[in-house]
């Protein structure tokens, strides 16, 4: 099999962890919320088109923020040669 750079670690991991979650959160939301009678993938699917947008635009926003209070406060800057 052909591996990815090293570089592409995190996008990769993004990739497939992001979708995971969006998809598994609203599962877990609707299974503890359903009623008796209820039609779990219908739920499923009505719970998904009420959490995935808001997780996205959270997403946008906080994924830069935390990046750049990773980059300047927490990470020691390289000294130049």
């Amino acid at each position: 099999m052909r591996k990815f750079p090293s570089k592409f670690k995190y996008p990769l991991m993004i990739s497939m962890v992001l979708p995971t979650m969006l998809l598994s959160m609203p599962a877990i939301i609707t299974y503890k919320n359903m009623p008796q009678d209820g039609e779990f993938i219908a739920l499923w699917f009505d719970t998904i088109v009420q959490v995935v947008p808001s997780a996205l635009i959270l997403l946008a926003v906080v994924a830069p923020t935390i990046r750049v209070f990773v980059s300047t406060v927490l990470i020691e800057q390289e000294a130049d040669n």
